[in-house]
């Protein structure tokens, strides 16, 4: 009996060991599900007040998306800075407005009243990474007026651009996509992304 305890008494606190260990090396269920909890709280909506703005958009994830100003920065401006020119800002879907702004900027310059510049220069929330939208952004825009608030019935500046003398607006009344001249002084929205 002895010889047996002493064979199976080993044997048994070494399993428990590894048993033990094994318990050790998975990850903590209870901060793992915490984390899960804290991402399931942070549920974010289509007209909810948020960094600096209003989101009008959230991707797929639920926890990424996009943020409009709460007002238009200027009744009228300009796309361009006074000079027709070629800036390179062609990208039109989402996700693209911010590449598109920083695009205009470097091609036209850090001076002037024009409607990238305004963008890229705006602060609000303790945020300054406001940019111009794409036409596709400025379109998701348009389908959540009413939940950001305070639009105009008017056109508004994309920062597509369509050629050396046209870029991309959209109308808030009734939705039209315009290729109108860079020079035309129409209303402005910035945005960022979350």
């Amino acid at each position: 009996m002895r010889t047996t305890f002493r064979t199976i008494f080993p044997a048994v606190l070494l399993a428990c060991l590894i048993s033990c260990e094994k318990e050790n090396m998975k990850p903590n269920s209870l901060s793992v599900q915490s984390s899960q909890n804290e991402k399931a709280t942070t549920a974010f909506h289509i007209g909810q007040s948020f960094g600096g703005g209003i989101i009008f958009f959230i991707d797929g994830s639920g926890q990424h998306g996009m943020i409009a100003a709460k007002q238009d920065l200027s009744t009228n401006v300009a796309w361009y800075n006074g000079v027709y020119k070629v800036t390179g800002a062609t990208g039109a879907a989402l996700g693209t407005g911010a590449a598109n702004t920083r695009k205009i900027v470097n091609a036209l310059g850090n001076s002037g009243n024009y409607a990238a510049l305004l963008c890229s220069n705006f602060k609000s929330g303790g945020f300054s990474d406001w940019y111009l939208p794409s036409k596709a952004e400025l379109n998701q825009l348009f389908k959540q007026r009413s939940k950001v608030g305070g639009f105009s019935g008017s056109n508004y500046w994309s920062s597509t651009e369509a050629s050396s003398t046209n870029a991309w607006d959209q109308e808030f009344g009734g939705g039209f996509k315009f290729s109108d001249d860079k020079g035309f002084t129409i209303l402005v929205r910035p945005v960022r992304s979350f």
